[in-house]
């Protein structure tokens, strides 16, 4: 068998809008487990927020790992015990959290609800965008608030730090301002979020992504990186993309994604997932 480990993206690949995995995807999922393949979600969602999406899957492991906050964490997908992380100092996260707030934007560390129980410290400090208080409402986080993330003393060290940013333009303009400060000490991205039509700009620690994180589940699964089949929407895939096989872009991949990617979904996840297995079954 070619390929025996599949890595998928969450929101604009295995999920739109609804949250909802379609049920062909999950048909053909079902089919690539019993055809021998191993299934990871790699995301940059939250374990919390990445858990029912991994239940509708119905997959028979309860033990597969999952690959959280953009690759700051990998976790085991059913109980949600940490495997592996790498955080950012706290210090340096409220360094970061402030200079967001400086700016007029609203700061929010994600940190590891499996160790400590809560899933966001939510600087209160700048303007909260609405569909950033809509995504916190519908989904069932914990939150500790605080005027700024220099005020948390007991923060743990978080994963991710971020802020969403309505328009384009201005994600670009902070991202980058947020680039020349924190050079060296923090990798600083903007990224649309598709789904909700939205930027992000988040900060993660030197060496965080979804390549180190995949990179790991493959050692631990004894898969060879030319095994592995990574299959993304955004910018922050093209991390994973660098260890994988085979490299897949949606088809609402922007150009630069799609470029990188070895090969388009442009069937969508269902049929390329069962011409993969097709593809396997020829090797």
């Amino acid at each position: 068998m070619k390929y025996k480990l599949l890595a998928l993206d969450v929101d604009g690949t295995l999920v739109g809008p609804d949250n909802r995995v379609p049920a062909e995807t999950v048909e053909a999922l079902a089919e690539a487990e019993q055809a021998g393949l191993r299934v990871c979600i790699a995301t940059g969602r939250s374990l919390r927020e990445t858990q029912p999406v991994w239940r509708q899957l119905c997959l028979r492991s309860p033990f597969e790992p999952m690959i959280l906050v953009g690759g700051a964490m990998v976790s085991e997908c059913d109980s949600g015990r940490t495997l592996y992380h790498r955080p950012i100092a706290t210090q340096l996260a409220w360094e970061f959290g402030d200079a967001m707030a400086d700016m007029g934007f609203c700061a929010m560390a994600i940190v590891d609800a499996w160790r400590h129980g809560v899933d966001y410290y939510l600087s209160t400090d700048g303007d909260l965008a609405s569909a950033q208080r809509a995504w916190l409402n519908k989904m069932d986080v914990k939150l500790v608030r605080v005027r700024r993330l220099s005020q948390a003393a007991d923060m743990p060290a978080p994963l991710r730090v971020s802020t969403v940013v309505p328009a384009a333009g201005s994600a670009e303009s902070l991202a980058a301002e947020l680039r020349r400060r924190f050079e060296g000490r923090l990798n600083v991205n903007a990224i649309l979020a598709p789904n909700y039509g939205v930027m992000i700009v988040e900060a993660h620690a030197v060496g965080a992504d979804k390549f180190s994180a995949l990179t790991y589940v493959a050692q631990a699964l004894r898969v060879g990186p030319g095994s592995i089949v990574a299959v993304g929407d955004d910018t922050n895939d093209l991390a994973m993309f660098r260890g994988a096989g085979l490299a897949v872009a949606m088809p609402s991949a922007p150009p630069q994604v799609r470029a990188a990617a070895h090969r388009v979904a442009e069937g969508g996840l269902a049929a390329f997932i069962r011409d993969l297995i097709a593809e396997n079954g020829q090797h």
